[in-house]
């Protein structure tokens, strides 16, 4: 192995491990708002109603600020930067600045018209009216959040992963402080407190961004207002931005479409999805997201350089290490999905049925988690290249996908199951397979050999050692359960940790007998990057 690779795969490792250190605590935080907020909310009228609404802001800083927008920006930043150094790559950081702050006012300006129109020309149900009343309130969030994302963006370009992987604890804490202070301030039912935590939500979106300017201004940020909307750069941008939007925008609105058709098959179904994919989340944030954003600037660099081979090396390091989590991960939330749960939400307004029904829909979102991570690797190495259209494509083709499959396996008439919210979930992870599965043959076709075959090998590998551990945790599950009736608090903690334990154990022995040397190798790096 040359020293380069090694360099390269150690950077990224490190980086990943920055990123993932900070989203740990991001979603450890995440996690204590979540068990507070289903114990206040349950998952009732008013939890789902904000989970729909929420979805709308959150739709497009997915889309403009951390989706299309940062994988367009970045490799031309990036380029900009190796090319023409710092005078060039922050002129072309103030321009974008610029214009997205124009174009959000103007998306922000436009989303109050849509309200109001709809909500006094449609006769809608209460549920709905509950809807629109806390978007309104949460539609100045995206402003602030995208501009988050392109600051989060511009300072990944230079290395600087610490405080935009932080960034998202601000919102956590000031959502838990909401739910202290500003629910109880706006009134006795859950519909009623449910708009402090819509206040919060903006709050936290206005605090985020002020912590990122001293930053950049620190880095050297102009912060000039420049509106120059025929800059090469901004053509170049908008050009690899354009298919990025509309395979976003579709994806989007597919997660739009599911929160809505959760809320005809049930009130308390989008709260269900929510709380399910947030578990989900957990591990896709710290690993999956953390090697996608450290291995983008790098990837970029490397293909700014044509150095192919070592990009490939950096891509199979990347996907293997993603798997190297994500496949255990998987195995350990469909054995434990249940008494994870019961520990962690299962108290007050959220009761045994809500259980239940989170427990279904983690089910099947875990099942697509190491797709879901490694679509993250695969879409940037095409972005690494300024290829957003074939991602688009494939995922446009893959969004259709999840759409018929949300009507087709919500109730299977000739099995006569309904598998209800739960549907919804596997419909969503079978359209991520479909669409990493597709990208990843596209990309060798475009690359040629990518180290398919370690790429192969490592996930059967690992794989089986994921079984082994699963029987493990299994076994001493079905022991314990014949023991505890897992009323108790401390026998809730004892049938979480103790198959948590037997599993990570029976995993070490998998991965020695597997020779899976990745395993190591990660521990290094991520040990070196504390």
């Amino acid at each position: 192995m040359s020293r380069l690779k090694i360099k390269t795969e150690d950077q990224i490792t490190r980086s990943a491990g920055v990123v993932g250190s900070a989203t740990l605590l991001s979603r450890i935080l995440g996690l204590v708002r979540d068990i507070l907020t289903a114990r206040l909310f349950g998952t009732g009228l008013a939890a789902s109603a904000f989970v729909v609404a929420f979805t709308i802001p959150n739709l497009f800083r997915r889309i403009l600020g951390e989706g299309a927008l940062t994988g367009a920006f970045v490799p031309v930043f990036t380029e900009y930067l190796e090319k023409k150094g710092l005078k060039g790559g922050w002129r072309v950081a103030s321009i974008i600045f610029t214009l997205l702050t124009i174009v959000l006012a103007g998306l922000v300006l436009l989303g109050f018209a849509v309200i109001w129109l709809v909500t006094n020309t449609f006769d809608l149900s209460d549920k709905f009216i509950l809807v629109f009343q806390l978007l309104r309130i949460m539609l100045p969030y995206l402003f602030f959040i995208c501009l988050v994302g392109l600051s989060m963006g511009i300072l990944n370009s230079f290395r600087h992963f610490v405080m935009p992987a932080i960034s998202p604890v601000i919102l956590n804490l000031v959502w838990i402080g909401s739910l202290f202070l500003l629910c109880p301030r706006f009134g006795d039912t859950p519909e009623e407190k449910i708009f402090g935590l819509a206040v919060g939500v903006v709050i936290g979106g206005i605090i985020q961004l002020a912590v990122q300017l001293p930053i950049l201004k620190r880095k050297g940020f102009p912060f000039q207002f420049i509106p120059d909307w025929h800059n090469p750069a901004v053509k170049k941008i908008a050009l690899l931005m354009g298919p990025g939007i509309l395979g976003l925008a579709v994806f989007q609105l597919n997660t739009v479409v599911d929160r809505f058709l959760a809320m005809i098959i049930g009130s308390g179904a989008p709260s269900t999805l929510y709380y399910g994919n947030r578990l989900v989340q957990l591990p896709l944030g710290v690993f999956g997201i953390a090697f996608a954003t450290a291995a983008l600037p790098v990837m970029s660099r490397l293909m700014a350089r044509n150095k192919i081979e070592e990009f490939k090396d950096a891509f199979s390091h990347s996907l293997r290490n993603v798997l190297l989590v994500t496949i255990p991960a998987t195995v350990g939330l469909i054995v434990l999905r249940r008494p994870i749960i019961t520990l962690l939400f299962q108290r007050d307004a959220f009761g045994v049925s809500s259980t239940n029904a989170t427990a279904w829909v983690l089910l099947f979102y875990a099942i697509g988690l190491p797709a879901f991570a490694g679509l993250k690797i695969i879409t940037q190495s095409f972005y690494a290249f300024q290829d957003t259209r074939t991602p688009v494509k494939v995922g446009v083709a893959a969004m259709l996908l999840n759409l018929i499959l949300n009507l087709a396996v919500v109730y299977i008439p000739w099995l006569r199951i309904h598998l209800r919210e739960g549907g919804l979930a596997l419909a969503t992870s079978i359209a991520a397979v479909a669409n990493a599965g597709t990208l990843f043959y596209l990309l060798r076709q475009r690359l040629g050999p990518i180290r398919g075959r370690a790429i192969v090998s490592f996930f059967i590998r690992i794989s089986a050692a994921a079984a082994f551990m699963g029987l493990a945790s299994w076994l001493s599950l079905y022991f314990l359960l014949n023991r505890f009736s897992g009323e108790e608090l401390g026998e809730k903690i004892l049938l979480v940790v103790i198959p948590m334990a037997v599993g990570l154990a029976a995993l070490t022995i998998g991965i020695m007998i597997f020779k899976i040397t990745e395993a190591r190798s990660l521990f290094k790096s991520l040990k070196r990057s504390r």
